[in-house]
């Protein structure tokens, strides 16, 4: 148990003198410099040119960067860079006998705890306790040692997956943010309406056109309509925290949040889903690290069977996976071009309406309801296209190594 104890104590002072490197690293680097920016272990100075530095280190959060910050300043990333040098270069063999040497160590504790005691001493029940917890915790090891099929690559591609897994997470929250935002105009002119119309109910309850019923109905509308604009602004603060802690900020910082670009509807065209179910196959990370552990599975137990049915139906998985969310971008893509053409509509019939309001043809109230068709058919048209692109980085990543491997 002492050689345990020192080992633990070993990696852990490893683990804080590496912490103390990097900060000074970045002390002397000055990448710690930003002060919306949390604590964080970057890569070393040379590792982008100052150009790609200065832009990763200003008050600006671009969708294109995510993957480079969520690298240098996600808290999660940093702290697995960290462990993964416990792992770095292992072996398979390495592992095992590390669980191994553990097992042998409680055992051995187990039977020298029974050994100094017998059933006369006051404090036996106590120690036969203790002595039949650190057996069940050796065979635990042992267990571990005996179905032991990791070695170091297998660790750098879980890590790896984690980092991308982390990067799809923030593109995702970064669309849904923008989502809030293109909602935000149409309610706004569905308050106005709301408002106006209310108060020419008002007006018309004052002189008995209009029961009471009918106008605690139009201001029920208006309160609803403020309400909505309420709800959609916590829940877009909500996001923006979120991806402000992902992404290495503190999470009430302000970035200066850009909008994210909305992929043409000709790139899903482009699209050779055969040979993507290929490349998915090839660079799926859970994939990858099955096949790496069935080579360090012995032949004849259970566990082989396990992991033999794994890797070959892993392929079929990503395959399916990879055609169904190809399926889900088409009609993304379908939606998109609908959106747009009626917002094209809208804007016609928005204008003519106009034109009519000058020449007295129609009401105040029927040009603003034109108005507000407008502000949600074009709020409706941006949040297509944020669709669009969710649906894009969903299949881009089930190519690049995140589809369904396994159930």
């Amino acid at each position: 148990m002492e050689g345990q104890k020192k080992k633990r104590r070993i990696r852990g002072m490893q683990k804080r003198a590496l912490a103390v490197r990097l900060c000074a690293a970045l002390a002397l680097s000055g990448a710690v410099s930003e002060p919306w920016r949390t604590a964080a272990f970057a890569s070393p100075e040379f590792a982008y040119s100052a150009e790609k530095w200065a832009s990763l280190r200003d008050n600006v959060l671009e969708y294109g960067e995510l993957a480079d910050l969520i690298h240098e300043y996600n808290a999660s990333v940093i702290n697995n860079r960290i462990e993964y040098d416990e792992y770095r270069g292992k072996s398979h063999d390495d592992l095992k006998n590390a669980y191994q040497d553990a097992a042998e160590r409680l055992y051995d504790a187990s039977d020298k705890m029974m050994d100094a005691t017998d059933e006369g001493q006051e404090d036996y029940g106590r120690t036969a306790a203790q002595s039949a917890i650190t057996r069940v915790q050796a065979e635990q090891s042992q267990d571990m040692a005996d179905s032991m099929n990791e070695d170091g690559r297998v660790k750098k591609l879980e890590y790896e997956k984690q980092e991308a897994l982390l990067v799809k997470e923030a593109q995702t929250v970064m669309i849904s943010y923008w989502q809030k935002e293109k909602e935000l105009p149409g309610l706004r002119e569905a308050l106005a309406v709301a408002w106006s119309q209310y108060e020419a109910a008002k007006t018309r309850a004052a002189s008995g056109m209009l029961s009471e019923a009918e106008l605690l109905a139009a201001r029920e509308k208006a309160e609803n309509a403020q309400a909505a604009i309420l709800t959609n602004e916590k829940e877009r603060d909500g996001l923006r925290r979120e991806l402000c802690v992902m992404t290495g900020w503190s999470y009430d910082a302000m970035p200066d949040i850009r909008e994210v670009p909305i992929p043409d509807p000709e790139e899903t065209d482009a699209i050779d889903w055969n040979q993507d179910k290929e490349r998915a196959v090839e660079a799926n990370f859970t994939q990858a690290a099955n096949e790496r552990r069935f080579q360090h599975t012995t032949y004849g137990k259970s566990q082989w069977d396990v992991m033999q049915k794994k890797v070959e139906s892993g392929r079929q998985y990503i395959e399916s996976d990879v055609e169904a969310k190809y399926q889900l971008l088409k009609q993304a893509q379908a939606d998109y071009i609908q959106a747009l053409g009626e917002y094209e509509l809208a804007a016609a019939n928005a204008n003519a309406a106009e034109r009519r309001f000058q020449l007295g043809m129609i009401s105040k109230n029927q040009c603003q309801e034109e108005q507000k068709g407008l502000a949600e058919k074009q709020a409706a048209k941006e949040i297509a296209g944020l669709s669009y692109r969710q649906a894009m980085e969903n299949y881009r990543w089930a190519v690049n190594g995140l589809a369904q491997a396994e159930v």
